[in-house]
């Protein structure tokens, strides 16, 4: 019975009830990221690059609404509006800050010399505004909040406000920290050993190594926060002030909401 409540957890949207299609489940991320991961890597022109990270972007942008907090559908302008600011805004802040570190201030430029600066900039910063602008509509409309029966109390932009937040920190910036500081320690150490320096296997060993990352930090970074926010009534809307709880008529100081992944 707990391993088919963990099959359906893992396939339902726990706000609206629908089955999630499976490439847009959380167990589609990993085997999903890799081949676009990989053209990343063996890409030598621009636009190879671009198509890769359009593509990587695109399936982010549908990862996040699928698995954003609230249920109720958003209408098809909306949608495109939000894709087009998703996407955009991430490849242009991926390569914006690389052509930025040429031509910047001295301190950006010295940010340059840093292996790991400018990557994760990029990285954290395109992330962070993916998930913004694929899940923005939920801080106008609201996310459902709970009572702890699960009975419904009403839709809180607070609530929206602190899981989106929360998912930006775990999923849109502290995600790529292993991915990017792991790999090049391993690929340096594994190049060392007997048969394994060759040129030719350096991309093979970074996706590799890659893969290994992310096939760990992804559970353990989505862990960071509770799917299932315990939100303190006060720090929600007034109207969410003083509530009795229907069960028993005892006052509320506790909601509950969908955070999202």
């Amino acid at each position: 019975m707990w391993e088919a409540k963990k099959l359906l957890n893992a396939a339902v949207h726990p706000s609206s009830g629908a089955t999630l299609h499976p490439l847009v489940r959380m167990a589609g991320f990993v085997p999903i990221n890799v081949p676009m991961v990989a053209g990343m890597l063996m890409s030598t022109s621009v636009p190879a690059a671009m198509f890769f990270q359009w593509s990587n972007q695109t399936y982010n942008s549908a990862i996040n609404y699928a698995n954003r907090a609230g249920g109720a559908e958003v209408s098809t302008t909306d949608l495109a509006t939000n894709y087009g600011l998703a996407v955009g805004s991430a490849c242009g802040l991926a390569y914006g800050l690389s052509h930025w570190v040429k031509v910047g201030p001295p301190i950006v430029r010295h940010l340059g010399t840093k292996p790991w600066a400018i990557p994760y900039a990029s990285v954290g910063m395109a992330g962070a505004a993916n998930i913004y602008f694929s899940r923005r509509n939920e801080l106008t409309t609201g996310v459902p909040v709970c009572f702890a029966d699960g009975s419904e109390a009403g839709l809180s932009q607070a609530a929206a406000q602190q899981g989106l937040v929360q998912t930006i920190a775990s999923r849109g910036l502290l995600l790529p920290l292993p991915l990017l500081v792991l790999p090049p320690l391993v690929v340096t150490a594994v190049q060392r050993l007997p048969g394994l320096g060759s040129p030719r296997l350096k991309v093979p060993l970074e996706l590799g190594a890659i893969t290994a990352c992310l096939v760990v930090a992804l559970p353990g970074c989505i862990a960071a926060f509770p799917q299932t926010l315990e939100l303190s009534t006060s720090s929600l809307e007034p109207r969410f002030h003083g509530l009795k709880d229907p069960a028993n008529g005892q006052a509320v100081t506790k909601l509950y909401s969908n955070k999202g992944l």
